[in-house]
């Protein structure tokens, strides 16, 4: 297989790689229509930008579920410490207290931290529970923190308190939401249930501005309600003169809490795992009459698939080998053989309406010998 610009794809069967949040609205439809794509893998974690109710049955849609974790729980970790300690740290650029009296004790009674309390006995609430809500929540607990996390459906057996109950996800000291867009989570935390929050409430977005009700957001901030650390907002940037600009309670950045040193190329290692659990399962299914191939797809096309990019500038396409060739038809001797019928828990990249029977069919056309 080769890497190639999507103009210059096959008319079928190639997989696009697209980073949705480069693009503008206009454009993404413009590449999506331009073939009929096998597989289309998102370097984005959320899949908002895409109108699932009008995906294509035949077309694989996967995301970056996993590779930004590590630096967006490490933003929000920062964001939290950072509002603890707002009041000052213990330390100076140089120690300017004068010399003890013979007879001192070495830490005076009443020595000050510098205002800050930190994490240990904090209450913590994790909106999520995904790759970032886990690895945050295991970070924060690490620290002392009193961890709750917020599902819709709480598991048996998890370390952590869980509730669906909004009103007991605000009652913190912190709130951090890594939850996905959705129209389920769209204006979830509105204004009610913002204004039943604990007086004090520090509030973390990473994820998306819509879940959080922005308006409602900036009236509490601004009253001295609520604190607020954002890495998104609704429009992003904000115009010049708008209230979070300007406001004590809040701090900004522009949308960067997904940056690290790897994080131009991270979604190729999610890619990459996709592909090769796809490959595993559909050996695994070669004998499933279940795992047939989508009888769209054409077992005839002389066209060898290829791998597209639509990636801006700013997000450089890895050289990853396994891009390079063909994907194995049989799994290396030491990698896992996911159950086929499993696929869909298997893989959590895989994005709804996808299913994976779907999955199966598509990689099924990608490594049929002879194709690529």
């Amino acid at each position: 297989m080769e890497l190639r610009p999507w103009r210059e794809a096959p008319e079928r069967d190639g997989v696009l790689l697209m980073a949705p949040h480069e693009l503008s609205a206009g454009r993404r439809a413009e590449v999506l229509r331009s073939a009929r794509w096998s597989w289309v893998h998102l370097t984005s974690a959320g899949a908002d930008f895409i109108d699932l109710a009008e995906w294509p049955a035949d077309t694989l849609l996967t995301r970056s579920w996993r590779c930004y974790a590590a630096p967006l729980a490490e933003y929000a970790l920062h964001a939290v410490l950072t509002h603890e300690w707002r009041r000052g740290t213990p330390w100076q650029e140089r120690d300017t207290r004068s010399a003890p009296a013979p007879d001192a004790p070495p830490v005076p009674a009443g020595a000050s931290t510098g205002g800050g309390t930190g994490l240990w006995g904090a209450e913590v609430t994790v909106a999520g529970w995904g790759a970032v809500g886990r690895r945050l929540a295991t970070v924060l607990d690490a620290l002392g923190a009193r961890v709750t996390v917020l599902r819709r459906s709480p598991e048996p057996g998890s370390p952590f308190h869980q509730t669906s109950d909004l009103g007991r996800a605000l009652d913190a000291d912190h709130l951090v939401v890594a939850l996905p867009l959705t129209t389920g989570t769209r204006h979830l935390f509105d204004r009610a249930a913002l204004g039943r929050a604990r007086p004090g409430l520090h509030l973390v977005n990473v994820s998306r501005a819509a879940i959080v009700d922005q308006d409602a957001l900036t009236e509490l901030c601004a009253a001295g309600r609520l604190f607020a650390t954002l890495d998104v907002t609704d429009p992003e940037p904000l115009p010049t003169g708008h209230p979070l600009r300007s406001l004590p309670t809040v701090r900004l950045s522009p949308h960067v809490a997904w940056r690290s040193r790897d994080s131009d190329a991270a979604f190729a290692d999610d890619f990459a795992t996709i592909w090769a659990a796809l490959a595993a399962a559909d050996s695994s299914a070669a004998t499933d009459p279940s795992a047939t191939a989508d009888s769209s797809a054409d077992p005839h096309s002389s066209h060898a698939p290829g791998i597209s990019d639509v990636s801006a500038p700013g997000v450089p396409v890895p050289a990853v080998p396994a891009l390079g060739a063909p994907a194995p038809a049989v799994p290396a001797p030491s990698a896992p053989t996911p159950d086929a019928r499993a696929l869909d828990a298997v893989i959590p990249g895989l994005v709804p309406p996808t299913t994976g029977r779907r999955a199966r069919a598509a990689v099924r056309a990608l490594l049929t010998p002879g194709r690529s």
